[in-house]
């Protein structure tokens, strides 16, 4: 049996079904283009490569629990700890921010990512039109991150601003929590108008964190 098969193994199957249904759910609502049973096979698909990345990077056994051991490896001077934990508070994440990113398990939490990708990509399409010449691909683009928030490693972007590049994974829940309240309480149209305001949702996001409003 392979190191991957073990692992799976001692993995809860009902906790990866319910990912896969929730996920597939969540993806069926986008403008994809795919079939209900495409999604889903997609999404298994990603579920199967996020096990196989978790054991390739030595992340396939971290507990449950572990935002709140990684903010304490972090406070005692660990040196991969400070990194991940540094880099999420000079964004503005919180330990709160942090721990509660971090105490989903590694399979949520590359499912998490993969989600955003998917939706991103997803808004692009449902603003591409048949015809529509290339070069515009770029103003697509600009568009889908004036109305949504991107995220990713901050670091790891050369292309884009400070204000507009990525947000760290850690502030999503977050920042989800405040567009919802801003929705709910102020409208979608009035969250647009905040956002036309910036280069970028993201840096709407950075702007009210300076504020202390989000």
């Amino acid at each position: 049996m392979s190191i991957l098969s073990k692992w799976i193994s001692r993995s809860r199957p009902y906790a990866e079904r319910e990912l896969e249904e929730k996920y597939t759910q969540m993806i069926s609502l986008l403008p994809t283009g795919m079939r209900f049973e495409q999604i889903r096979q997609k999404v298994k698909q990603a579920i199967r490569l996020c096990k196989e990345a978790a054991i390739r990077e030595g992340t396939a056994d971290l507990p449950d629990d572990y935002g709140g051991f990684l903010i304490l490896s972090a406070q005692a001077g660990k040196l991969e700890a400070r990194k991940i934990v540094d880099k999420a508070r000079s964004e503005g994440a919180t330990n709160e921010d942090i721990r509660e990113f971090w105490s989903l398990n590694d399979l949520e939490r590359r499912m998490v990512k993969y989600y955003e990708n998917a939706f991103l990509s997803a808004m692009a399409r449902s603003l591409w039109k048949p015809g529509l010449p290339e070069h515009l691909e770029q103003e697509i683009e600009v568009e889908v991150r004036k109305t949504f928030p991107v995220y990713g490693d901050p670091y790891d972007s050369n292309l884009m601003s400070s204000r507009d590049k990525p947000l760290p994974y850690e502030l999503r829940a977050r920042v989800e929590r405040w567009r919802t309240k801003v929705i709910c309480e102020q409208g979608e149209e009035e969250l647009i108008r905040k956002a036309n305001r910036y280069s970028s949702f993201n840096a709407l996001v950075r702007a009210e964190i300076q504020k202390g409003s989000l």
